[in-house]
């Protein structure tokens, strides 16, 4: 898997104020600055222009084909820039079945799916282990009393998955 910061994008269209709001929690968690791109631009143009340790969010649905042929997920697939998919999380703990089906396309296509962060809702870890996903963690919404312990925990997970993917690559 390549080493370079993972891609943000939505498990489909997510709504926008949701995603920037945990995007940019966890730009400053991770001590990055976060760019915006949408699904409308060039994947091969943008993958060309942004250096591998940039934190990017992507825009919009990521399955969505492209004009100019193919889609986001495959450019992804592609160029071996590693994904991380935002999954919008349900009172209640329960999340949409875009999750499973991303995950499933992602494998598919052959994208390097660092995991899945769940934002918003309830989060039900015993739910999350029986639903089998690759889950990485929650992000609650800012006023959750939770939140930053949240954003903490999951930053710290990723340091140290990037930390142990380096190890491997290298050893």
């Amino acid at each position: 898997m390549s080493m370079g910061v993972p891609l943000l994008a939505g498990a489909g269209a997510l709504p926008e104020q949701r995603m920037r709001e945990a995007c940019m929690a966890l730009a400053e968690g991770l001590g990055q600055r976060l760019q915006h791109h949408g699904v409308g631009e060039s994947p091969q143009q943008l993958l060309s222009e942004i250096k591998p340790d940039s934190l990017v969010r992507l825009s919009g649905d990521p399955a969505r084909p492209l004009q100019q042929g193919g889609n986001w997920l495959e450019a992804l697939a592609d160029w071996r820039r590693p994904l991380l998919l935002l999954v919008l999380g349900e009172p209640g703990g329960g999340i949409a079945g875009a999750a499973a089906a991303y995950t499933a396309l992602c494998r598919e296509l052959g994208v390097p799916l660092v995991g899945l962060i769940q934002i918003g809702g309830d989060w039900d870890i015993q739910q999350r282990r029986r639903d089998g996903l690759p889950w990485c963690g929650w992000i609650p919404a800012a006023s959750h009393p939770d939140h930053d312990l949240a954003v903490d925990g999951l930053v710290q997970d990723l340091r140290r998955s990037t930390i142990r993917a380096r190890a491997k690559a290298v050893g």
